[in-house]
């Protein structure tokens, strides 16, 4: 199983580094590529940067702007689907794409051949935060610190025990990382640069790639918060969370929490 989570903005024109290492984790020389714009609510230019940048590295993908539930439950629409080696979701709103898409013929072909180790699924910015089984949907990060002010719900699964937040460090999103981490320390909260990926494997292992940075926040070892004794709005006190930063070429062990 490998999902490729880019945290957004990543680059089309240049040297492509992120798309050309989600082409080549299909292991083929020309994979079909499907991509899935229903996040997005501007599905033309989504379509047309999308197959400009794939032409560039020889591919043409299939554009499916699946906008209902009774789409992603069409034959033809879930052929698409199955016969794809890559299924990529671009961005948008990471809610489009759950409340379309989670429990419907589409989703449960991809996560059968996700499961199967049959198929690459990447997404970038909303589609990588709908990855994660824990969702972030919004929080201004002003306020990041303050509880109840990020909002979160179920996202995809492909990555359990997670939560991902994208265009990272460039919209200052820490604070509600940290919020997202200490209200569930349960999960890893994995926060990518725009024009940065993490290739995360079935065994829990991430590779990162791109022109940026990914930051792991661990709630495992916090030992002290006052999360469960204030009201909504009040603010945040804590202490044990951990922060990892790495760069392109590492490698991370989420089971483990650290750097391999």
């Amino acid at each position: 199983m490998t999902f490729i989570a880019i945290g957004g903005a990543e680059d089309k024109q240049g040297d492509m580094t992120v798309l050309k290492r989600v082409l080549a984790e299909s292991g083929k020389d020309a994979p079909r590529v499907c991509v899935i714009t229903t996040a997005t609510e501007y599905p033309d230019d989504a379509r047309q940067r999308y197959v400009e940048a794939f032409a560039k590295l020889g591919i043409v993908p299939d554009v499916q702007y699946i906008d209902s539930r009774a789409m992603a439950a069409r034959a033809d629409v879930v052929q698409s689907v199955a016969a794809a080696d890559v299924v990529f979701f671009s961005g948008g709103d990471q809610s489009r794409l759950t409340t379309i898409l989670a429990a419907t013929p589409v989703s449960d072909v991809i996560a059968a051949r996700f499961a199967a180790e049959d198929l690459v699924v990447a997404g970038t910015s909303a589609g990588a935060a709908a990855a994660s089984s824990l969702m972030l949907t919004g929080g201004d990060p002003a306020r990041g610190m303050q509880k109840g002010e990020v909002l979160m719900t179920a996202g995809f699964g492909f990555m359990p025990r997670c939560i991902i937040d994208t265009h990272f460090s460039e919209r200052n999103r820490l604070s509600r990382l940290f919020n997202a981490v200490i209200s569930n320390p349960a999960v890893a909260g994995i926060g990518i640069d725009e024009d940065t990926a993490i290739v995360a494997r079935a065994d829990g292992t991430l590779d990162v790639v791109g022109a940026g940075t990914v930051t792991i926040v661990n709630g495992r070892n916090i030992t002290a918060s006052n999360y469960a004794a204030i009201d909504k709005g009040e603010e945040i006190v804590v202490e044990g969370v951990e922060v990892t930063r790495l760069a392109a070429g590492q490698k991370f062990s989420l089971a483990q929490r650290r750097i391999i």
